[in-house]
């Protein structure tokens, strides 16, 4: 029973917004923290369609991947997101660098 809801605590954060929100984080920087949100939700939902197609499109790939399980969901989708949890935290630290290098420049003129 707390299993099951510790399960649903994390899982649904993990399939609607995580994956997504670090897709907008990564790719639309121009964009508003609200706009970033919503394109989270609907990006989040893309990345849990492909993942389907990709775990179960046909006998091949389902024999490959195993299928659609709630375990291999849970790998897959956590593979996804420390994956792009990597990607944006590099993404940050270069641009903090790049920052610090203007920065830099500005002063010595």
């Amino acid at each position: 029973m707390i299993i099951e809801i510790i399960r649903i605590i994390v899982g649904l954060p993990l399939a609607l917004f995580v994956p997504g929100y670090l897709l907008a984080l990564i790719f639309f920087k121009e964009l508003d923290s609200l706009e970033k949100i919503g394109l989270g939700f609907v990006l989040s939902i893309c990345v849990d369609i492909a993942l389907g197609l990709f775990l179960g499109y046909n006998k091949r790939m389902k024999d490959i991947t195993g299928g659609i399980t709630a375990t291999n969901l849970w790998i897959y989708l956590g593979a996804i997101t420390l994956s792009l949890a990597i990607v944006c935290i590099i993404q940050r630290t270069r641009s903090s660098k790049n920052k610090q290098k203007k920065g830099r420049r500005i002063r010595d003129k």
